[in-house]
């Protein structure tokens, strides 16, 4: 019984019966049906209550029908379409029947042919919203909200689309309605031209259709183009974390047995090689070894921080002090090139910023200044302060001429040395940028010819309040302070207490007392 009433034979008979009784009905009792009967007296046989029973019965066994069968025929392409679009057509359809149906007001064919179109179009309406209901699927096939999130309505493309939507759909409705009315006035005495009427409907229906379908398209392209694009930025995520998870788990594999070499060439060094060619392999050894282990460790962090894996505790810290001991650190350096250090003036200069990343920041700029800076040239690092910033500014000539631009050397293994007979990974700018990123800071490089010129941008931190302890009272360390308070004064000398000498004997009691 269940299979029969989930039949479309059953629910295509029961929406039959209910079209043919709404007929009847309306063609025995309505006007201007009932001057239009085509059938004579046939319609008189029957009354507006039994076409008012058979649409009755044939609207509720279609319905349950329906909803009977909703999952099944939800995935059909009928009850897949626009919504929206679904009741745009139909409105159309509608307005457009009504003219027609007017001027073939005499022709029993033309009646049966409208009629069937408005049957068929109301019945599949009422079908399709019972099956999307039941199956909850009337707000997946609406089309406008997926275009509202993709285009928002606090930009200015969402409320405009909005706009013009709504200003269609209403013009749409008030031409269906006018166009209705035109073809209803018409009579015997006044015929309707159908050319004329024609274009008055394309004017006042059709025009606000094709606008809506028109924006339709576009916007469907827009969100097609915006799916592609996160599609794209996706599958690059997902590469540069397959990626990163790859050189994570390499460079560990490579670090313990690197581990080992470096911890026995130094045993071998400890042994005391008498042969003079097996200490230079050593040397060699234990060098190349160290350097490769900087490279690992230059490889991890660079996949770490590209893919965020790193903890970041912000906190207000001198930036001027920084500096100057980055530079302290380098002084070897520094003094092995011949390089000058010109430091930034003195000042203080609050900057909210991870302590250990800020370090490596600043560590890897000073580190490219020694390997590539001209000996005998001046380093140049100068602070400026700004709305909410702090700007860093670190520049210096380079031994030769810089042919990569900008943006490839803040890229991944680019060097500015493009025969690389330098030590070096072509990592150090990018782990740079990423902690710098990481920070809420930015990293930007500039080259023009031999100059190179690196900015870092920090976010200015207000000093922290000092803290007061509740009833005690301590005078902040300030110069000013120590001036204002009052000179100690310098009390008189008192003539000293004179005390009576007092001998005190330690011994026997009973023997003191004998002696006594």
């Amino acid at each position: 019984m269940r299979r029969v009433i989930r039949s479309r034979a059953v629910s295509g008979t029961a929406f039959l019966v209910a079209a043919l009784g709404l007929v009847v009905a309306v063609y025995s009792r309505v006007q201007p049906f009932r001057y239009y009967n085509p059938f004579g007296a046939a319609a008189g046989l029957w009354n507006v209550r039994a076409g008012g029973l058979a649409f009755g019965i044939g609207m509720i066994v279609a319905s349950a029908s329906t909803l009977a069968d909703a999952q099944r025929r939800s995935a059909r392409p009928l009850h897949r379409l626009d919504w929206f679009f679904v009741l745009v057509g139909v409105v159309s359809s509608w307005a457009l029947v009504a003219g027609f149906f007017e001027k073939g007001r005499a022709v029993p064919g033309w009646h049966v042919v409208c009629l069937s179109v408005l049957a068929v179009t109301a019945c599949y309406v009422w079908a399709t919203l019972l099956v999307r209901l039941r199956a909850r699927t009337l707000g997946d096939t609406i089309f406008w909200p997926r275009v509202f999130r993709t285009l928002p309505l606090n930009q200015f493309s969402g409320v405009f689309i909005l706009v013009v939507v709504v200003v269609a759909s209403l013009l749409l409705l008030a031409g269906a309605q006018s166009t209705v009315q035109s073809a209803a006035q018409a009579s015997s005495y006044f015929d309707i031209s159908l050319s004329s009427w024609l274009g008055e409907w394309f004017t006042k229906v059709g025009l606000p259709g094709l606008t809506l379908a028109v924006v339709a398209v576009l916007c469907r392209n827009i969100i097609a183009i915006t799916a592609a694009k996160e599609q794209a930025v996706e599958a690059r995520l997902r590469e540069e974390r397959f990626r990163a998870e790859l050189v994570t788990n390499v460079t560990h594999d490579i670090r313990t047995p690197l581990t080992s070499i470096v911890n026995y060439v130094d045993l071998i060094d400890k042994l005391g090689l008498e042969d003079p060619r097996l200490a230079e392999y050593t040397e060699v050894l234990g060098r190349k070894a160290e350097r490769l282990k900087v490279l690992i460790g230059d490889l991890l962090d660079a996949s770490r921080a590209s893919a965020g894996n790193v903890p970041v505790r912000l906190e207000p810290i001198e930036l001027t002090e920084i500096i100057g001991q980055i530079a302290g650190d380098f002084d070897d350096a520094f003094a092995a090139r011949g390089l000058v250090w010109v430091g930034p003036a003195p000042g203080h200069h609050l900057v909210e910023a991870d302590g250990e990343h800020l370090w490596r920041i600043l560590e890897n700029l000073v580190g490219n200044v020694v390997k590539y800076a001209q000996p005998g040239s001046c380093v140049h690092a100068d602070l400026h302060r700004l709305p909410d910033l702090v700007r860093l500014r670190l520049s210096n000539r380079t031994t030769e001429p810089i042919s990569a631009t900008a943006e490839e050397l803040m890229s991944q293994f680019v060097r500015a040395d493009a025969s690389r007979h330098s030590d070096g990974s072509g990592l150090g700018l990018f782990i740079a940028d990423r902690l710098a990123r990481l920070m809420g800071a930015s990293l930007s490089v500039a080259v023009d010819g031999d100059r190179f010129t690196a900015t870092v941008d920090l976010r200015a931190a207000s000093a922290p309040p000092v803290p007061e302890r509740p009833g005690t009272w301590e005078p902040a360390p300030t110069i000013a302070l120590l001036e204002a308070t009052r000179p100690i004064e310098v009390l008189e000398p008192t003539r000293p207490i004179e005390i009576e000498p007092t001998a005190v004997l330690v011994g026997d009691q009973e023997h003191r007392e004998g002696r006594a």
